[in-house]
């Protein structure tokens, strides 16, 4: 069982220097997309979308009460698909504003160091 909390032995830097090792490892791993995850959900978001479209108009399309689970897990794929795009929005906006401010403070950081 792997503990958060330092044990009396040994100092509570080795458990930060090992997550930090772990997420370099990861990184090396996946090649770096784990800081770019929305462009891997976007695709999901699409796919999951289009079969929650194609679910929900068939089966409310075609009444009869052996469809009520039908219903219910297509308007829950729909949501699901609709619940990805959102969430991948989100994030690349965010992504967005975050390279738009380090922009603006390079040619601060630039002009402060010619003297």
């Amino acid at each position: 069982m792997i503990s958060l909390l330092p044990s009396p032995g040994l100092p509570a830097v080795a458990a930060t220097t090992d997550s930090t090792a772990t997420l370099n490892k990861l990184a090396l791993a996946t090649g770096g997309t784990e800081k770019s995850w929305y462009r891997c959900v976007f695709p999901f978001g699409i796919v999951s979308l289009v079969i929650g479209i194609a679910a929900t108009c068939i089966t409310f399309t075609i009444n009869g009460r052996q469809m009520d689970i039908a219903k219910v897990v297509s308007v829950a794929t729909l949501i699901f698909g609709v619940g990805l795009l959102v969430g991948a929005l989100v994030c690349w906006r965010a992504k967005r504003q975050r390279q738009r401010k380090k922009q603006q403070e390079e040619p601060a950081s630039v002009e402060q160091g010619a003297l």
